[in-house]
């Protein structure tokens, strides 16, 4: 599995984070030293894999020209 090199949480903190989704999501973010953003990621995603940041189609349109 590859993790994004500047990651601060692994699949396992990250299915952790998820398991917990009946504690508040500010004492979450401090006790693992992340955002509310985050934890709010990884609460509602059923993954744990980092996702591409690249675009899913590119803006590109090819000429026809020879």
């Amino acid at each position: 599995m590859v993790i994004h090199p500047q990651a601060r949480t692994t699949p396992k903190l990250r299915a952790e984070i998820k398991a917990q989704r009946d504690r508040k999501q500010v004492g979450l973010a401090k006790q693992y030293n992340v955002t509310p953003q985050t934890i709010r990621k990884w609460q509602n995603r059923d993954e744990f894999t980092d996702k591409s940041h690249r675009p899913h189609r590119l803006q590109t349109k090819l000429s026809t020209r020879k």
